[in-house]
């Protein structure tokens, strides 16, 4: 057995605490979890903007948005899967971002056909609402090339991030699925075919 001598180990230097008494950024990370039961509870409309927003969201006068992109290229789509009641008809809608609107394109409780497409997860099929984050990669490759992938796939974290801490906020739980079936996910959202599914949000109240 060698006994090391203390200077050759690695130095460690002990941090101080983070600042989560009192820090609202903080708390919200230390809380951040994810949640796949949900009560039995409406989102409003008014909830359904904000995580619209906090996910894809123009926070500039200069068109910038709430999540980093490469070159500001944007090429994320936002989808909402809307079930009965949550003030919207149900159906599936698009997030058009530069009008904070949404434009419903298929109409239709099909909370239980996105379920199936993501190996029948019951917290997809029980959420009144599910957000899907999509990537259209023309977009960031006509620039970047191959590379541009890869920065479409970090700034849908991005979003997805900005997802789950308005959710821990509001009271309202999520889960970030990516075990699905690419091509059912397609058909179920009729997204055209350079679109790719990246993200599920089932969201909920705790």
């Amino acid at each position: 057995m060698v006994n090391r001598n203390p200077a050759d180990l690695p130095m460690r230097v002990k941090l101080p605490e983070p600042g989560i008494s009192g820090n609202r950024i903080e708390e919200l990370l230390a809380k951040r979890r994810s949640v796949r039961r949900y009560a039995e509870r409406d989102l409003s409309e008014t909830v359904i903007s904000r995580f619209l927003w906090a996910a894809q969201g123009i926070s500039s006068k200069e068109g910038l948005r709430t999540s980093p992109s490469a070159g500001a290229l944007y090429p994320l789509e936002i989808h909402a899967v809307i079930g009965e009641g949550n003030g919207f008809e149900p159906g599936i809608y698009r997030y058009i971002a530069e009008e904070h609107t949404l434009t419903q394109e298929i109409p239709g409780d099909l909370r239980e056909r996105l379920s199936r497409a993501a190996l029948s997860q019951p917290m997809v099929r029980q959420a009144p609402v599910s957000l899907i984050i999509s990537a259209v990669y023309p977009r960031i490759t006509s620039k970047y090339g191959k590379r541009g992938i890869r920065y479409a796939d970090m700034e849908a974290g991005h979003a997805a991030q900005n997802v789950y801490l308005l959710g821990v906020e509001l009271g309202i739980g999520t889960c970030a699925v990516g075990a699905f079936d690419d091509e059912e996910v397609k058909k179920v959202l009729k997204l055209p075919a350079n679109e790719e599914p990246l993200y599920i949000l089932p969201l909920g109240y705790i």
